[in-house]
């Protein structure tokens, strides 16, 4: 039987397909640990990470908001806009991924509390017996972001 991906997700195929890097034995373990949005309005963003997508927030000091605390942090940054022209090259490319244990109840949830998804959670990428699925939404400031959780495969 083959299985035809969404061409969208094929990024997320190199996750799935090959083991992490070889480090030398000595060499400190780097992971990612926090990733930095920079909005246009502070207060409507912490809005729609807060009380649409349900992240927890931390805290909030001068133009920075932090959501998480458990795994990889998201912060907002306020910055003043030098044009109202949409990002280009690769920054305007760029998604964050949230995981949940239960993509399709995250989905439901994030919907009725507002959310827009661009489209409803599908099957990204297979691994053994469980299907990874996603669906994308846009944050105030155009950037992508999915909610994605693992299913077992039926």
């Amino acid at each position: 039987m083959t299985h035809r991906l969404a061409p969208a997700c094929l990024l997320l195929l190199p996750f799935v397909a090959f083991p992490p890097a070889a480090r030398a034995a000595d060499a400190p373990a780097i992971r990612a640990n926090r990733i930095i949005l920079r909005v246009v309005d502070l207060k409507a963003s912490v809005a729609f990470y807060r009380d649409k997508v349900g992240l927890p927030l931390q805290t909030t000091f001068d133009e920075f908001a932090v959501f998480g605390g458990d795994g990889t942090t998201v912060m907002l940054q306020q910055i003043e806009r030098k044009s109202n022209a949409p990002s280009t090259g690769l920054a305007a490319l760029t998604e964050v991924v949230l995981e949940s244990p239960d993509v399709m109840k995250s989905y439901a949830e994030m919907k009725a509390r507002g959310v827009v998804f661009l489209r409803e959670p599908f099957a990204a990428t297979l691994d053994g017996n469980r299907v990874l699925y996603a669906a994308s939404f846009r944050d105030p400031d155009g950037h992508v972001l999915s909610i994605t959780g693992w299913r077992d495969r039926q």
